[in-house]
């Protein structure tokens, strides 16, 4: 079937040859076979310019393009980057917040971004006109004019003035090609840029109105971008009838939002409209809003603008341009407080406040204390001013505590929030009913600070005292019931590792009867949360030694996830295939339910598998962490043959996470990983066990300083790729040895190590394996030494004494006389480390 005029036109049927754009080919090609990780590029350029026609002539298999992609909501471009494609071609008519939305977005996922622009080419424009007036001639059977090339802006211009050439036409401008178009294809102005040139022209007569239905909406605000008079129509439209953004997208809208009188009629619908909360829309109408004042507005108004600026930037992902609105709120009220500090310090302790959160979202988490002590300065200059402004201080400390305890400050973070839990007790005393609530939450943070440092009975009674507060402030209004449990399940969790498992369970069990009251009646919002509480109870009666009851929560916690899963929502298969494998460790160490454990373990893998081959990057920690249990319950189960495959592609998995899911995901797979390691060792396989074991240990390195846990989990891996090292008959054994020690000396201070066994068997470790070869002999002794001091202060039991006072004799033996060297059997490597299983 012959095409129709509007056909001819559109560059996917591909009439008239590309040709030309070598500049921009060999950008793309460059930025195509460029080294590194997944990429994506923008494409942009006026419309009609060439983008689209460039894109698919370039593509080919190794490029996934992506035609107006500043159409897409954000939800569906941000789900487009989480998909394996390695080069995405994103094609538009323009840049701006919105690709910074998504180049920001497309950052946290590890994908690195560029841009291309493309501008016409009139010293290309002979060429293509005769090249498209030979084509269009040829489809149409018509004979080829010879006519000179009009003036045109761009390619798709100059297209439509040779195909009008084609038929003889006599139009001249842009309107007249337009109207002649439509008079001959009427059919060309269903959609796209055509569509938009049609509409635009029609409203030339002001005695036409423009249609109110979505695509002619849109069609208007596209063509608004290039036809001025458009522009003005659709601005008066909007502004007489504000309640048209309900129907339209965000995409076409912006070109309203930068127009002053539109972006005050629309901004209230805007804001108010959950389609745009975390879109780029709020912010371009704020900045408008913020530009349009500022000749006119007061400091105070103008810094006011600038907060709410930052934080509908920040809710985008416009992380960058939160930061420089927040700079500029905060550089308003200081200039403010210098004519006022008693009117205006209060607000500039807030913006300060927020200019940490700011920092710590671009990445600047060291600047970020700073700026929250500061706002903490500031905050009790006012409430020394004003009593009224205490919560205000004790919001800030709280901060100050959070920002601490993020750049590794532990003890600055103790004392912060120490404070703040100080104040907010003596507030709620006075009036319980609206400070309780925050009494509740930042005792739960004193808890977790006192933890942090050590001091776990300390911790443990300020968990218990935040347990007693939320009860109290759930019993006093039932909105805080939901919170309540959740953060019972959080307090749970806390007092299991304080060693108070009874305590523990006993909250736990009182966060599910609140979840499963709550989840009677909105199962869509509650059981995700009644899971996690079942999977909690799980881990807390494993801990009590009570197998059959653990598994009984753990069983009925997937049952509740299949619920939760039934749609298909990728978010809950994740936690399905989490809570499946939470079931496995329970069935393994269970030990009577083997061929549940197999298939168990396999069903989280299928159920990740065709997640991670539509979002690679962002499941590649979950796949791994399956792939894991799985290898670990094939080798329990005695088939090493078909464990190796699925070890060594673990393995490649978690080389190949990108650095900033390794921050995120790291302490998840290291721990999977370490109980490989310890299957691979009771296997027999030493070599594998190893080299697995220093990737863990490398993993757990990387982490220190950004996940709690990760000093000691780096010193416990280290020890044992030393002891595997040793069964290895590696020579480098005692050097790793030592840098257990090191790390133990580097997690924990003195006085914790004093009575701490894990310490004390690094020390020994590391002592007999000295012996053993005949260096370092005096450190060895000095160890082997404390070793004994740490097991006689912790109480040890008495055949764990005994093997570290042998460890001393046999350093004090010296090492014995050179047999022929052999290495340590694979059976007294599995027993050396610390089961996981």
């Amino acid at each position: 079937m012959p095409l129709s005029p509007g056909e001819l036109l559109d560059p996917r049927h591909g009439v008239v040859p590309f040709h030309g754009r070598v500049r921009e080919l060999a950008a793309l090609a460059r930025w195509r076979d460029r080294v590194g990780g997944p990429s994506v590029l923008l494409l942009h350029g006026p419309a009609g310019v060439g983008k689209t026609r460039l894109a698919h002539h370039f593509a080919g298999d190794a490029v996934r393009v992506v035609d107006d992609a500043e159409l897409l909501p954000w939800q569906d471009l941000h789900r487009l980057l989480q998909e394996p494609d390695d080069r995405v071609l994103l094609v538009a008519r323009r840049t701006g917040w919105w690709w910074s939305a998504a180049r920001q977005r497309a950052g946290d996922l590890d994908r690195a971004c560029a841009e291309l622009e493309l501008a016409a080419r009139p010293a290309e424009h002979d060429e293509s006109f005769a090249a498209a007036c030979a084509r269009f001639a040829d489809a149409l059977g018509r004979p080829r004019p010879t006519a000179p090339p009009p003036p045109a802006g761009t390619l798709h211009d100059l297209h439509l003035a040779a195909l009008a050439a084609v038929h003889g036409s006599p139009a001249g401008d842009q309107v007249e090609l337009v109207r002649w178009l439509a008079d001959v294809d009427p059919a060309a102005a269903t959609s796209g840029r055509l569509a938009e040139d049609v509409l635009a022209v029609a409203l030339l007569d002001e005695r036409i109105e423009p249609e109110r239905t979505p695509a002619a909406l849109d069609a208007l605000l596209r063509a608004a971008e290039r036809w001025p008079h458009a522009l003005r129509r659709a601005e008066e439209l909007f502004t007489a009838h504000p309640e048209l953004v309900g129907v339209t997208g965000a995409a076409g809208l912006t070109a309203l939002a930068e127009r002053p009188a539109a972006a005050r009629a629309i901004a209230r619908h805007v804001f108010d409209d959950p389609r745009f909360h975390c879109d780029a829309l709020p912010a371009v109408v704020t900045r408008t809003l913020l530009r349009d004042r500022a000749p006119v507005a007061g400091k105070a108004e103008l810094a006011e603008l600038h907060g709410m600026l930052g934080a509908r930037a920040a809710l985008a992902a416009l992380r960058e341009e939160a930061l420089a609105a927040a700079r500029a709120e905060v550089a308003l009220y200081r200039e403010l407080v210098a004519e006022d500090p008693v009117e205006y310090r209060p607000a500039l302790a807030d913006a300060v406040g927020d200019l940490g959160l700011r920092l710590v979202a671009v990445g600047r988490d060291d600047e970020a204390p700073a700026a929250s002590e500061e706002a903490v300065a500031l905050s009790r200059l006012v409430a020394a001013h004003d009593a009224d402004c205490a919560p205000q201080l004790a919001d800030a400390l709280d901060q100050l505590g959070l920002r601490c305890a993020a750049v590794g400050r532990r003890d600055e973070a103790l004392a912060a929030t120490g404070q703040a839990a100080g104040l907010y007790r003596e507030l709620a005393e006075g009036n319980p009913a609206l400070f309780g609530l925050d009494a509740a939450k930042v005792t739960h943070h004193l808890a977790v600070r006192l933890f942090d440092v050590g001091r776990r009975a300390e911790a443990a009674d300020a968990a218990r005292s935040a347990v007693v507060r939320w009860r109290a402030a759930a019993d006093a209004d039932p909105r805080h019931e939901a919170e309540f449990a959740r953060t019972l399940v959080s307090i749970a969790a806390l007092l299991s590792v304080f060693g108070e498992r009874e305590e523990a369970a006993a909250a736990v069990r009182e966060a599910i009867d609140v979840l499963r009251r709550l989840a009677r009646a909105n199962p869509r919002d509650f059981e995700p949360d009644l899971a996690v509480a079942l999977g909690t109870l799980g881990a807390v009666l494993r801990g009590l030694g009570r197998p059959s009851d653990a598994l009984v929560a753990a069983e009925e916690s997937v049952e509740v996830r299949r619920r939760v899963a039934a749609d298909g929502d990728p978010h809950a298969v994740v936690a399905l295939a989490a809570a499946l494998g939470e079931l496995v460790d329970l069935l393994v160490r269970d030990g009577k339910h083997r061929a549940d454990r197999l298939a168990v373990a396999q069903e989280s893998v299928e159920l990740l598998r065709p997640l991670v081959l539509r979002y690679p990057v962002g499941h590649r920690v979950d796949f791994a962490v399956a792939r894991a249990r799985l290898a670990r319950v094939l080798l329990r189960e005695g088939r090493g043959e078909q464990a190796r495959p699925v070890v060594e592609e673990v393995r490649s998995l978690a080389r190949r996470l990108p650095r900033r899911f390794l921050l995120t995901g790291g302490g998840r797979l290291a721990s999977a990983l370490q109980g490989l390691v310890d299957g691979l060792a009771a296997d027999g396989q030493g070599e594998p066990a190893l080299r697995l074991a220093e990737q863990v240990a490398d993993t757990w390195r990387e982490l220190v300083g950004r996940h709690r846990g990760a000093p000691v989990a780096f010193a416990l891996a280290a020890q044992r790729a030393a002891e595997l090292a040793w069964g290895q008959a590696d020579p480098g054994a005692p050097d790793r040895a030592r840098v257990a020690v090191l790390a133990w000396h580097l997690a924990r201070t003195p006085d914790e190590l004093t009575d701490d066994q894990r310490y004390a068997a690094a020390l020994s470790c590391y002592a007999r394996q000295c012996a053993e070869t005949g260096r370092e002999l005096d450190r060895a002794l000095a160890a082997a030494h404390r070793a004994v001091m740490v097991l006689r202060a912790a109480g040890a039991a008495p055949d764990r004494f005994a093997r570290a006072v042998e460890v001393v004799e046999r350093v004090v033996r010296g090492p014995p006389p050179p047999p022929a060297p052999r290495a340590r059997p694979p059976a007294m490597v599995a027993r050396a480390g610390p089961s996981s299983s």
